[in-house]
C-alpha cells in the first residue's frame, strides 16, 4: 500500500512515502518526518504502517537536502527551511484525493517533535499533532553541553558561516558522536541509537552542515503548547 510521492518545497522536490488504509472513504492522514539530520526509512516507516492499517492515509517526507529529497549543499538543517517543508507536505496531504482536509494530524520524533509543536501553534486546522520524544528547548539544552562543547560547537558555526559566505562547501560537523568529539549529540546513547534504528542501504550520513551549532538555542518549540 505504499507509493512514491513528490511535492515541492519553495521550488525545491520533497521526497515522500504515500502509505493508504484498505477503506476507500475520505479518511485521516498522517503526515510525518524525522528528528535532527534522521530519514524516512530510519523506522519511521514501521509507525507509517500501523497508521495506515489503523485507517489513515499517511504521508512520510525527508526534509530538503536530506535523503532522497532535493537541494543543495546536502545535509543543511536549517529550523526555517524544515518548517517550510512542513506546512508544504501539510499542504500536499490537503489536496490528496481520498483524503479528509479537515483531518490532517502531523507526527515529530525528537527534533520534529519540536517542529510539530510550532506548527500546531501556528495552524489552528491542525487536527492532532503528536510529538514523541520532542525537542522542547535549544536554551536549556545548552548546560547539558558544557562550556567546553558549546564553544567548539559555536567556533564551528561561525567557521562554516564564513565559508558559506566566501562561496565554499559547508563545513561539516557529526550528528551524533562519541565524548570528546565534535558532534551535535554526545550522550552516551546517541551513536548506538542511531545505529540501532539505520536499516542496511539507508541513505542517513553522520554530519551536518555546522551553521546549525549557532541557532539551536534559539529554538525553543516547548514554549508553544499553550498557544
Amino acid at each position: 500500500m505504499r507509493t512514491d510521492l513528490e511535492f515541492k518545497s519553495d521550488g525545491i522536490t520533497c521526497a515522500a512515502w504515500l502509505y493508504r488504509p484498505a477503506s476507500s472513504s475520505p479518511s485521516p492522514c498522517v503526515v510525518m518526518a524525522h528528528g535532527f539530520s534522521a530519514v524516512r526509512e530510519q523506522r519511521l516507516d514501521a509507525y507509517a504502517e500501523r497508521f495506515a492499517q489503523a485507517g489513515c492515509v499517511v504521508l512520510l517526507f525527508d526534509y530538503r537536502h536530506f535523503g532522497a529529497s532535493a537541494g543543495e549543499p546536502r545535509q543543511l538543517l536549517s529550523i526555517r527551511r524544515q518548517l517550510q517543508d512542513w506546512q508544504a507536505a501539510i499542504a500536499a496531504a490537503r489536496a490528496l484525493p481520498g483524503v479528509d482536509p479537515a483531518r490532517i494530524a502531523i507526527f515529530g520524533s525528537s527534533f520534529s517533535g519540536g517542529h510539530v509543536q510550532t506548527l500546531a501553534a501556528r495552524d489552528q486546522s491542525i487536527a492532532a499533532a503528536i510529538a514523541q520524544v520532542p525537542f522542547c528547548d535549544g536554551l536549556r539544552n545548552l548546560p547539558a553541553l558544557g562550556i567546553g562543547h558549546s564553544l567548539r560547537l559555536t567556533m564551528a558555526g561561525l567557521w562554516d558561516v564564513l565559508r558559506m559566505i566566501l562561496g565554499r562547501k559547508p563545513y561539516y560537523i557529526g550528528a551524533v558522536g562519541n565524548a570528546g568529539d565534535l558532534a551535535a549529540m554526545v550522550t552516551p546513547d546517541a551513536v548506538a541509537g542511531f545505529a540501532n534504528m539505520n536499516p542496511s542501504g539507508s541513505t542517513w550520513r553522520n554530519e551536518v552542515a555546522a551553521r546549525v551549532a549557532l541557532t539551536l538555542g534559539f529554538y525553543r518549540p516547548g514554549r508553544r503548547p499553550p498557544r
